[in-house]
């Protein structure tokens, strides 16, 4: 009887071992470098069993952001990873110090093998394909992908439109956007992933009917600033390392850059505790070009936001991770 005990062990851990979380992730890969260490981040989760990552929205027309993307999907062993274009014409173009030396540099097919497909249509068919309502979306980019998904109509892939789809589809979505509790630039630059294509920003924030967290840049990603370990590694194998080095060359500045949007995929994956500071009071109000406010009123149970560690002293241990 004992001899079976270690199998029986086995079997029962294996039974209540939470299942990996079905994520989206959406990036511009392009104008910042943070986006590169984000989905490397999500690659080494689904290695471990975190994560089931079912595909990869590019929300900017650099024409290689998505071929860079998928240098990224083919090094971490998912060649295949799906990856869906800008979609609409609201999107922008902005330079990369990076993503054309990454897709140069790597292995990667996009140009001459992946599917050409715009975001919207992708979403449709990744969150129909799921059996429930079990989806996480991270963005760490502008909106554009996601107003496209919220106007999109019943096709072959969903008799619902896209509203309805997300209700269905999707228990969360983190976006990782702007300054908490406000934004209050005064110039009328398209810096940041709300200011890009406002208009894609104010739909979703109004409109999108699951929960969304919000998460901060800043002070509060520069407190967890990462860089000096990933440039140490050889450009020649680590695409990461690359982009890092191109991006701290180019853009002139370094040695380290702020981890919004790897925060992001934190919080989304692992949760709040016992990290983060929650703000679940209010809703995230966006001007004509892009600002954002945090008021408490009126509240809206399904917005919140961190952007405030709960002990500050805490910032080296959360960019170790």
């Amino acid at each position: 009887m004992n001899s079976l005990r270690p199998i029986l062990f086995v079997f029962l851990a294996a039974s209540t071992m939470a299942a990996p979380l079905p994520v989206i992730f959406d990036t511009d890969m392009d104008s910042d470098v943070d986006d590169v260490a984000a989905l490397a981040q999500l690659h080494v989760m689904a290695d471990r069993g975190e994560v089931d990552l079912l595909g990869v929205m590019v929300s900017g027309h650099n024409e290689w952001s998505a071929p860079c993307v998928d240098a990224i999907n083919t090094f971490y062993g998912r060649p295949d990873l799906p990856v869906g274009l800008v979609s609409g014409k609201r999107g922008i173009r902005q330079d990369s110090a990076y993503a054309r030396e990454v897709a140069q540099a790597f292995p990667q097919d996009f140009q001459e093998k992946h599917e050409k497909i715009e975001s919207a249509a992708l979403y449709r068919r990744l969150l129909t394909a799921r059996p429930g309502r079990d989806v996480v979306i991270v963005s760490v980019g502008d909106l554009t992908n996601l107003a496209a998904l919220l106007d999109s109509k019943a096709d072959g892939s969903s008799p619902l439109d896209g509203r309805a789809l997300v209700e269905a589809k999707v228990a969360h979505y983190v976006c990782m956007g702007s300054r908490y509790p406000a934004e209050t630039d005064p110039g009328d630059k398209k810096w940041g992933n709300f200011r890009p294509d406002p208009e894609s920003t104010r739909e979703v924030v109004e409109n999108w009917p699951t929960m969304l967290t919000f998460t901060g840049g800043g002070a509060f990603a520069d407190s967890m600033a990462i860089g000096k370990e990933i440039v140490k590694l050889d450009p020649k194998v680590w695409p990461v390392s690359l982009a890092y080095q191109n991006y701290f060359t180019k853009m002139k500045n370094g040695p380290v850059r702020h981890t919004a949007d790897s925060i992001a995929v934190l919080v989304a994956v692992r949760g709040f505790d016992p990290w983060f500071k929650v703000v679940d009071r209010g809703s995230n109000h966006i001007d004509s070009i892009g600002r954002n406010a945090w008021l408490e009123e009126p509240d809206a149970p399904n917005r919140r936001y961190t952007s405030e560690l709960v002990n500050r002293e805490d910032a080296p241990k959360v960019a170790a991770l």
